[in-house]
């Protein structure tokens, strides 16, 4: 089978685009369009039950919202009395000792006018205090009890052991509890002694009027037929306020409720014959179900089956459709050469491997890979022609500089400047020749770490003399590599780059600019840091692309990675005001300077 599915595509691959085209109309008017408009139809009339679902979810979301803001002000009202202090007090006397008879009057109206502010206020109907002891007011007032009245009541244990310290109770799962009416939504929470917060001194007891949770329950607009299921551990709940449905549906969902508490799930004797858009009604502890069939969920894509079905008709007629079919698959591989000229155009010239065939698309996609080798082998060279005239340039300036003429006129300058005494003049023009020397180096490329190092000395010893000693300048040579040939200039830029724009535009014009060099296997490294003002995150990622006038840290990058390779380079790190660090990765090959070819420094 795969054998002959190779020959079939080895024979498609070789035919010309006009071939295809009108092979592919032949087949196309042949299959069935009744097919594609069945396949069509369900996929839309899936995509049009989720979406209605999720509308539905997002409506009972949105229910949820409103019912939580209705329930918000229990919270307020407990927190209310917990941070009270009148209320702080009468609790904390209650529990310790029995109160005299003004005590009682005043505690009373202490605890009555607290009630009273919050009473009928957004569906409150009643507010409740528990304490511990039994003070004469109790019997006073249907607000106030004993502590002993909520532990009659099972459904109130988790609450009273301190598993708990808030809980939302409907009045129908409150068994023993008289005090609550039927159909009201409790919310009950512990009531701290704010001195020693591990002390529970009482619980109030929030009673709320459940028919604003009903009224925006039943505002959710349904199809007929629809219904909203209200249950917790299986049971319904507001049987008296929900309009009641198909009550052997409604078993059947209790019965097998699904794992997903939230979002849309279905149920029933076959998959997908009735929905369930399931919410949870935070702190109730209530699941609201909005339980309705497939038909309900996809009625706006019936005016699509019927639209779909003349298409059909429609479209059989046309066997011009067939050509958009056989386009996608031609355009499918110009669309690969497309992305190849676009990533081309950005610098990458990739190829395409995986060419067969020989029609017009393959011949033109074998050209534009011979073609983008070209041009990258064109770029490479154009690099390393750029990198030559580089060189180049160096050399010639050096070659600009007659070295013996500049000697001896520093020699005169030295003399001129002992015979009258200027031993400053004369210490920085012996410092100068010295620097030049070892830069020039009698026009040779490579020269060892220890004179690199003394140039940069020398360089250094000059500086501060502008700057009158203000800058410190430190070595630390690893033991055993001072003898390693390396090319020339790579450290003077880097210690330059350091003075101009780490330590001069710090105040003072003070600083310490510190070069180590270590050795890691083949690789040497050499590092310059300084306590500059450092380097922002912009200027650190183009501090390598920045041309200047001199001799810059862009050329010494490109000349290390011409004699060391692309592996080698610079390095920079830094932060603003915490100063920054260069290092210059080598490769140095094993070369020997004779002691004659040393430049003389008397």
């Amino acid at each position: 089978m795969r054998k002959l599915a190779d020959v079939l595509s080895g024979f498609y691959y070789n035919l010309n685009l006009r071939t295809k085209l009108v092979f592919s109309y032949l087949i196309l008017i042949i299959v069935p369009v009744f097919l594609l408009v069945y396949f069509t139809y369900t996929t839309i009339h899936k995509s049009v039950v989720e979406q209605t679902g999720n509308a539905y979810l997002e409506a009972l979301k949105q229910a949820e919202k409103n019912v939580a803001f209705g329930l918000d002000v229990g919270y307020v009202i407990a927190d209310l009395a917990q941070s009270n202090y009148d209320i702080q007090k009468v609790l904390q006397t209650v529990a310790e000792r029995q109160l005299t008879s003004a005590e009682v009057i005043d505690f009373f109206n202490v605890l009555n006018k607290n009630v009273t502010n919050y009473e009928g206020k957004r569906n409150v109907l009643k507010v409740s205090f528990f304490m511990k002891g039994n003070p004469a007011f109790l019997s006073a007032n249907p607000n106030f009890f004993s502590v002993g009245e909520l532990e009659k009541d099972s459904a109130l244990k988790p609450l009273l052991n301190e598993s708990k310290k808030q809980a939302w109770f409907h009045a129908d799962v409150i068994q023993h509890l008289q005090l609550a009416q039927a159909d009201e939504v409790l919310f009950i929470k512990e009531i701290h002694d704010i001195n020693h917060f591990q002390q529970i001194l009482g619980y109030v007891m929030i009673e709320f009027d459940s028919k604003f949770i009903w009224d925006i329950l039943n505002d959710l607009r349904l199809p007929d037929g629809a219904e909203t299921l209200v249950h917790t551990g299986g049971v319904r709940i507001g049987v008296k306020h929900l309009p009641l449905g198909d009550v052997k549906l409604e078993q059947q969902f209790l019965s097998s409720l699904p794992i997903r508490q939230e979002g849309i799930t279905h149920f029933g004797p076959g998959i997908g014959t009735y929905y369930a858009v399931n919410s949870k009604l935070s702190g109730l502890d209530w699941n609201i179900s909005l339980l309705m069939t497939e038909r309900h969920l996809g009625m706006n894509s019936r005016s699509i089956q019927n639209f779909m079905f003349a298409l059909a008709a429609f479209v059989s007629i046309l066997a011009i459709i067939t050509a958009f079919f056989i386009s996608g698959s031609i355009t499918k591989r110009l669309k690969k050469l497309i992305r190849l000229i676009r990533l081309a155009d950005g610098g990458q010239f990739e190829t395409e491997t995986n060419i067969r065939g020989n029609d017009e698309y393959s011949r033109l996609q074998r050209s534009f890979n011979q073609m983008s080798m070209t041009t990258k082998a064109l770029i490479e060279e154009v690099y390393q022609v750029k990198i030559s005239k580089q060189e180049t340039e160096m050399k010639l300036l050096y070659a600009q500089i007659n070295p013996h003429f500049l000697y001896n006129t520093l020699d005169i300058i030295q003399w001129s400047a002992l015979r009258i005494d200027a031993k400053e003049i004369a210490e920085i023009t012996e410092s100068l020749a010295k620097f030049l020397r070892l830069s020039l180096n009698e026009g040779k490329e490579h020269i060892r770490l220890s004179e690199e190092v003394e140039e940069v000395n020398r360089y250094m010893h000059i500086i501060n003399y502008r700057y009158r000693g203000a800058i410190r300048f430190e070595t630390d040579i690893e033991e055993g590599i001072a003898d390693v040939v390396i090319i020339k200039m790579i450290l003077q830029p880097l210690v330059e780059n350091a003075v101009i724009h780490g330590i001069r535009p710090k105040p003072g014009k003070a600083g310490t600019i510190t070069v180590r060099a270590s050795q890691q296997g083949e690789f040497v490294y050499l590092e310059v840091s300084d306590d500059g003002i450092g380097m922002t995150e912009e200027q650190l990622k183009g501090v390598l692309e920045i041309e200047t006038r001199g001799y810059g840290v862009k050329s010494v990058n490109q000349r290390i990675q011409v004699h060391y390779g692309e592996e080698c380079g610079l390095q920079f790190f830094s932060q603003p005001g915490s100063g920054c660090r260069a290092v210059a990765k080598l490769k140095p090959q094993l070369l020997a300077i004779p002691p004659s070819q040393s430049p003389s420094y008397s």
